[in-house]
């Protein structure tokens, strides 16, 4: 099914925030999309989609809470993970442990899409990239499929703008690309328990998932085998 069908008529609350006063789009049979009223959305809504069980008000309303404050960030985001989850029919995410969701930045919009998608770094199923991107992809795993969605838009509100009513004037068309995108995911990358643990034999440090590397026929961490991290050690504080 073409992406644009997929998502041309959204779950609860139109794609454009609002059932109030705002349109949305649905496609005809020739798969042409067409702009329609708020009252036609809420007539269509469901039908094309998966109906989402919380609207969008709600899932904004609980990404801000976990973020701490309201900023495009999680109006895009929120977004963002619904279109996710629409795409796989997901309706319950919190009932549904099988989707992994990769953000490629560092900012509001992986705090959003965690909370929307319930995808948590600590389960294995929210995986960052540092691309600098506002975009986040989906990948089903019983399934194998994923589903990237990027945010395209220059748009800005202005300082006088409510930024939920001025995004919400816009259709996920004109804000987002959509792409069905291939990811590779190998045994060791998948939530639950970790399936190799292994102890450096230089440094002593518990290495799991595989991501130790072999060096000389020694087991080493990835800093003992000189590969680049985050940190450089200064020295070794002493319990005593």
């Amino acid at each position: 099914m073409e992406i644009r069908a997929k998502f041309a008529c959204l779950y609860r609350g139109a794609a454009c925030f609002g059932r109030a006063r705002l349109g949305c789009a649905r496609v005809c049979e020739q798969g042409e999309v067409m702009s329609v009223t708020s009252d036609d959305t809420e007539e269509k809504q469901g039908k094309d989609m998966a109906m989402l069980k919380k609207t969008f008000e709600e899932d904004l309303a609980q990404a801000v809470a976990y973020h701490g404050h309201l900023c495009v960030g999680q109006i895009l985001g929120t977004r963002i993970a619904r279109l996710g989850l629409a795409y796989f029919a997901i309706e319950e995410p919190e009932n549904y442990r099988d989707l992994i969701a990769f953000v490629e930045a560092d900012r509001c919009v992986a705090d959003a899409v965690c909370s929307v998608a319930k995808c948590q770094i600590g389960r294995r199923r929210l995986k960052w990239y540092d691309y600098g991107k506002m975009a986040a992809s989906f990948y089903d795993l019983p399934t194998k499929r994923a589903v990237r969605i990027v945010t395209m838009s220059d748009k800005k509100a202005g300082p006088d703008d409510d930024p939920i009513a001025f995004f919400g004037a816009i259709p996920d068309s004109d804000l987002f690309r959509v792409q069905e995108v291939a990811i590779d995911l190998d045994e060791y990358d998948i939530p639950g328990k970790p399936q190799r643990h292994v102890v450096c034999e230089r440094c002593g440090e518990h290495v799991m998932d595989n991501r130790d590397v072999l060096v000389e026929g020694k087991t080493l961490c990835q800093a003992c085998a000189g590969q680049p991290v985050y940190y450089r050690v200064i020295k070794t504080l002493s319990w005593q």
